[in-house]
This record gives structure tokens, sequence and C-alpha cells, in this order.
């Protein structure tokens, strides 16, 4: 139950800097697994899921346009379920149990993708009412308690969801991969194919000089978080 307090207070700040703040992309899989691995001790199945759940996204982003999934919550959670897993049952299944979480992760995205819209209009109906104070000093003060407000609605949605999906999908994740016996090799090479893949569309998406500056501040901003924790 720790792990997954501070797995959601992650994600509350992931979500802020996603949709409410710099958005240094740091809520990407690829890097907010980083962050995930430190937390759970379980950096290789944490960056198996993040990079696998990073590739499926990036697939469909353009096709989902602003209705893209919710990839704060969706890694958090995928990426979670796997670590978690993995280290209260000991299974030595590492892929198949991290592409059973991946499933999960991918499901928590769409689900945190509603939530966070049905939050974004409370918000935006809030912040349409917000009317400034006549005097500059109240004027200042309902100004910055509005932003902050806002930002802290954000992550506060997503802290919500992560706490709430967590459990259930390291729980459904653990149930799942308990039922199946032996797992065919394939799982194997495909889940060492993937990270190939994904660094290859990482890559490609980050080709441009403004992006590829994003890119390289979020993974040392996630390698950064990941020592300190």
């Amino acid at each position: 139950m720790h792990d997954i307090l501070i797995l959601s207070l992650v994600a509350g700040i992931l979500a802020v800097d996603d949709r409410a703040g710099w958005q240094s992309l740091l809520g990407e899989p690829v890097f907010s697994a980083a962050i995930v691995g430190a937390v759970t001790h379980q950096m290789t199945a944490a960056l198996a899921a993040g990079v696998a759940l990073q590739f499926a996204w990036f697939s469909i982003g353009a096709a989902r346009g602003t209705r893209r999934a919710n990839v704060v919550v969706g890694g958090v959670v995928g990426t979670g379920a796997a670590c978690l897993v993995l280290k209260t049952t000991g299974d030595l299944r590492t892929g198949f149990v991290v592409a059973s979480a991946v499933f999960f992760g991918l499901l928590a995205g769409e689900a945190g993708a509603v939530l966070a819209r049905a939050g974004s209009e409370v918000r935006e109906r809030w912040l349409g009412r917000f009317r400034l104070p006549p005097g500059e000093p109240e004027a200042s003060r309902s100004l910055a308690t509005a932003v902050i407000g806002s930002a802290v609605l954000v992550g506060v949605i997503d802290a919500v969801a992560v706490l709430v999906m967590l459990p259930v999908a390291a729980g459904l994740t653990d149930a799942f991969t308990g039922r199946m016996g032996g797992v065919a090799p394939g799982t194997t090479v495909w889940l060492a194919a993937v990270p190939a893949l994904a660094a290859a569309v990482v890559i490609r998406a980050f080709s441009s000089r403004t992006w590829g500056r994003y890119a390289v501040l979020g993974f040392l901003v996630a390698v950064g978080a990941a020592w300190l924790l």
C-alpha cells in the first residue's frame, strides 16, 4: 500500500506537468517508468512496460488527436502493476507479467482520459465564472488562487485515478498470470524486441531540434528523480 500511495502522488505531480504545467514530457511512460522503477525497485520491469506503452500510444497518437489516452494514468498503472506483481510474488516470468500489465495499463489510460475530460469540464466552468476583484492586491491573490487551484484539480484527479486503478490492475495481472502455466517462447522474444521498436519511434518523434531538447530535458529530469528516490 505504501508504494501505491507514493505512485499516486507521483501521478498527480506528473499530471500537473503534462496538462497544466511546463509539459516537459516527463509524464510520458518511457520517462515516468524510471520513477516507478525507482519507487518499487523493479527498474527492468518498469522500463520494459514503459517503452511498450510508449510504443503503443505513439502509434495511435496522431489518429486520436486531442482525444488521446491519459498517458500519465495509463503509464503509472501499467508499469506499477507489473512492478508490484513481480515484487510481491517473485514471479520469474517477467516478460509475461509485463505484457499482461501493459494491457491493463492501456485500459487505465482510456478510463483516465474519460475522468480527465470530465475534470476539465468542471475546471472550465469554474474558471468561466471567475471575475477579478477591483483592487490590485485582491486581484493578484484571486488570480493566483485560481491558477493554483486549477492545476491542483488536474493533479488530484489523476492521483485518485491511480490510487483506485493501480490495486485493481495489479490484482487482475496477478490473477491472470497466476492461472497461466508455461509461456510461449515468442512472448520473451517479442518483449526483447519492443524496447528497440519503442526507441526507434521515440527517436523519430523527437527528431526535430525543438522536440529533441524537450526529450533530453525529460530524460535528465527522470534520471535525476530516479536517483533521488
